[in-house]
């Protein structure tokens, strides 16, 4: 029984591994970061008390297939792709957590009860005495071992913990969190705009996480993305700042010395929307961002690559092999040392069906998330996010948001939509057409958002009832990528379904293609 045992464990922690994957294509595999591409919480009319039950929820699951433990660094994103909120969740080996977006807007971020409960653990798990705050983790690999080596930073210890005790001041709740946290995600809700961005639900009037005052008031649901990233150790540096890599709390090299790999979470996502006419309940994967070695900042993009400044500026003062460090004597171990995220990036190019026949009840949603980096009006070229865009586009500063962001010639969508019979319309203002694939004049102006497809006609301007659409995103070849989701619904909420679109791209989604290799080949 015991060697059974021991050949379940080898089989998965197998499994976990970049060897069952085709290096930079898209995978179903166990990953080193999960996308949850959008999500969406219904405010419920709440004013600043907590989020009543009911209404449009999303749910969120993760599972550690390999036999050691991990931390995961969560964080919440706006739909401008500025990093509002973020927590540890300990993961024993197999363990499962799972989290509802509802619950953690009214901010109880224990996800994980196996592991972040302070009435069973005396200390938290991300190695600090809960009593003396004494920083004394047990590092390593096992079952129940979750810190790869400590961490580097005094100010981040003192802030880095797994259990959020109420009782210690510790669970983000109340008014600042709420006017911080809400205030950054809410005036949000479906998309019909790919021409203006003055659409509704695109731009906000305010967003504290982009760094505009707050009046206080909060509109609309709320929405946003997740990231969830296997990390060294537990942090509060989110992924937009430099230390995220400088230190190396983002897992990568390092952990194949000792016979495991951070390529270990799979996880799901589910949207629940009871409304009586157009409701979904759907589920899909959360998407897998697999760590693969031969992939840094200097030679090709990666899922975090827009954040290559961060390090390349101290490759010339702190020469070494891999890693560019922070400018500082390095105090962790050389061979977790690594520059970027090395997670493979996502395509560029998707093919979505779609139903739009309000006759007979059916229709359809577009989860796009994409991300690039921007010319922007105040910041110039590299911004790494789209709250500058957003506050020249909402008249907060001056001068206009055309051209800049994603609302640019480079980031224009190239978009062919088909109907069921093979007939195409290239919505260009024109009609019919089989011709090359041109500019259409179309945008997508958020990182994350969904669109609603029923009846729209700037994207389907021949007003065909069900079809398939092909949808480019063009953008900086080194920074430029997208994910498409779809969700479909039939009378009421009995018929419902989501999944991913199909990639469309090339097979090799890393520009430059690096290496050429037996089973890997361009």
């Amino acid at each position: 029984m015991k060697k059974f045992s021991g050949l379940v464990a080898t089989a998965l922690l197998a499994v976990a591994g970049t060897g069952h994957a085709v290096t930079c294509s898209y995978d179903n595999v166990p990953a080193a970061t999960l996308l949850v591409p959008y999500f969406k919480v219904s405010r419920n009319g709440s004013t600043g008390g907590d989020v009543p039950e009911g209404g449009t929820d999303t749910l969120i699951a993760l599972t550690n297939v390999s036999n050691t433990a991990v931390i995961v660094h969560a964080t919440v994103w706006n739909k401008y792709s500025r990093a509002i909120l973020d927590w540890n969740i300990p993961m024993t080996a197999f363990d499962v957590a799972f989290f509802r977006m509802k619950d953690v807007l009214n901010g109880k971020l224990n996800s994980n009860s196996n592991t972040q409960s302070a009435a069973r653990l005396p200390n938290d798990l991300c190695g600090i005495n809960r009593n003396t705050g004494a920083y004394a983790p047990v590092t390593g690999f096992g079952a129940t071992t979750y810190i790869r080596f400590r961490n580097p930073d005094a100010t981040d210890i003192a802030r880095s913990i797994s259990i959020y005790d109420s009782t210690r001041g510790e669970l983000p709740v109340g008014g600042n969190f709420r006017r911080t946290v809400w205030d950054s995600l809410d005036e949000s809700g479906d998309i019909v705009n790919f021409r203006a961005p003055g659409g509704v639900n695109i731009l906000d009037t305010d967003n504290r996480g982009c760094g505009s005052a707050v009046d206080g008031t909060y509109s609309g649901d709320f929405s946003g993305y997740v990231t969830l990233d296997v990390v060294n150790y537990c942090t509060n540096w989110f992924p937009d700042e430099p230390q995220f890599y400088t230190l190396d709390a983002i897992a990568t090299s390092g952990w194949s010395v000792y016979g495991y790999t951070p390529n270990c979470l799979i996880g799901d996502v589910f949207y629940i929307d009871p409304a009586a006419s157009g409701g979904v309940i759907a589920g899909d994967v959360a998407v897998p961002l697999e760590f693969d070695y031969r992939l840094d900042w200097r030679v090709s993009n990666t899922f975090f690559g827009r954040y290559d400044a961060y390090e390349f500026p101290s490759l010339i003062a702190e020469p070494g092999p891999l890693h560019s460090g922070s400018g500082l004597n390095a105090n962790w171990p050389f061979g977790y040392q690594f520059i970027g995220d090395g997670r493979e990036p996502l395509g560029t190019r998707y093919g979505l069906r779609y139903y739009s026949d309000t006759a007979n009840g059916l229709q359809s949603w577009a989860i796009v998330w994409r991300t690039d980096i921007y010319n922007n009006p105040n910041n110039g070229p590299g911004d790494i996010n789209l709250c500058d865009w957003w506050r020249a586009c909402a008249g907060i500063t001056g001068g206009g948001c055309a051209g800049f962001g994603l609302f640019d010639t480079l980031h224009q969508l190239v978009v062919r939509t088909f109907d069921n019979d093979e007939g195409l319309f290239i919505p260009t203002g024109g009609g019919p057409s089989g011709g090359e694939i041109t500019p259409n004049n179309l945008y997508v102006f958020l990182e994350s958002q969904r669109i609603s497809l029923l009846n729209n006609g700037e994207i389907n301007p021949g007003g065909f009832k069900g079809g398939w659409i092909d949808i480019r995103f063009p953008g900086n070849t080194l920074y430029n990528e997208a994910y498409v989701g779809v969700q479909h619904s039939g009378p009421g909420t009995t018929l419902s379904v989501g999944h991913s679109a199909s990639v469309l791209s090339n097979q090799f989604l890393c520009s430059p293609i690096i290496f050429n290799q037996f089973g890997n080949i361009n």
